[in-house]
This record gives structure tokens, sequence and C-alpha cells, in this order.
């Protein structure tokens, strides 16, 4: 993701189109964080709209150094947890989704996938991984996906480096499991 100096001066000025077009341009990466978080549509957008008000209200913070799309995936990475934090309901929360069957793909798309390649697309590991329990879902996206470490993982998520590591392993368990059971 490319975003014009232009568009982040003028955004951080408060020019109101500059802030429009900064979050056309974010809300795609914003999304694809949240969708590893949050089951609605309508929960991800919410806390899409929270982490760009924070991004909105820190550009003035933004290391000219680093990179944008990493800084706002932290951004919203870190509103996700201060809202798994607050809400209880999350912990508690049970996934209801049990369809793992398989989409149809299209094999003739591209020879150089083998069988299994064309069966673990993006969307059925996805499904996959909105079957753990949340709190475990949430620190193996923390771990795996994200790049943090159990220590960091702990001092987020107010657990232990041991608990955290203890719900990585359920995860990476439990999605052999199911990797197991696909029928190639």
């Amino acid at each position: 993701m490319k975003v014009a100096l232009d568009i982040l001066s003028a955004a951080q000025k408060g020019d109101r189109k500059a802030q429009y077009l900064l979050y056309k341009q974010c809300f795609p990466v914003l999304m694809s964080v949240c969708a590893r978080y949050r089951y609605g549509e309508q929960d991800a957008v919410s806390a899409v709209n929270m982490a760009y008000l924070k991004i909105i209200q820190n550009l003035d913070r933004f290391p000219p150094d680093a990179v944008f799309e990493a800084w706002i995936r932290r951004i919203q990475i870190n509103v996700l947890i201060d809202e798994f934090r607050k809400n209880k309901k999350w912990r508690t929360q049970v996934t209801q989704s049990d369809d793992m069957t398989l989409p149809s793909i299209n094999k003739s798309l591209d020879p150089q996938w083998n069988e299994a390649d064309l069966q673990m697309e993006a969307g059925y590991i996805e499904r996959m991984l909105n079957r753990l329990p949340p709190v475990t879902r949430q620190v193996f996206n923390l771990f795996a996906l994200d790049g943090f470490s159990h220590n960091e993982i702990g001092n987020l998520l107010g657990i232990s480096d041991g608990t955290s590591k203890w719900h990585v392993n359920s995860a990476r368990t439990q999605l052999k499991i199911w990797l197991s059971e696909v029928k190639l």
C-alpha cells in the first residue's frame, strides 16, 4: 500500500477530502486484519472505524522512516486487543459455524498447484481458524500471523507466557486434527 505524502500531510492538517481518500486506501488493509479476529462484518467495520480514528488522531506520530501499512496494521491490532479486553462476550462466544466443506476449485486455472494446494484455499483455512475458541484464535493470530512473541501477547492480553504458549499449542493441535480430516 503506497500512500502519497501530500495526502498524509493534508489529512494530518484536517483536510476532510484527504482523510476520506486515506480512509479508502486504508480500509482494505484494516479489514483484512479484522477478518482474522472478528466474526461479523458489522463488528469488523466498527473496529476499522475505531482504528482509523486513532490513525487520524496520531498521524503526527507516524515515524517518517516507517512503513505506513505496518504502522496502521499495528494500530488496528492494538484496537482489537483493547476491545477484546473490554468486551467479555468475545471470551465466551462459541463459534456455531461447522461448515468445513471444501470449496469447488477450477483445477485448470494454474497447473503448477498440486491437489493439496488447490483444496487448501484461504477461505477454507479462515473457516478453520474461525472454529477455534475466541481466546485461542486471538493468541494464535497474534503469534503465528502477526509475529508477536509470547511475552508481548501475555502483556497485551493480561495472561502469562505459558498460557499464551498453551493457546498456540492448542490451536496447532486442533488445526492438525482438522487438516487430517480433509480428504485429498
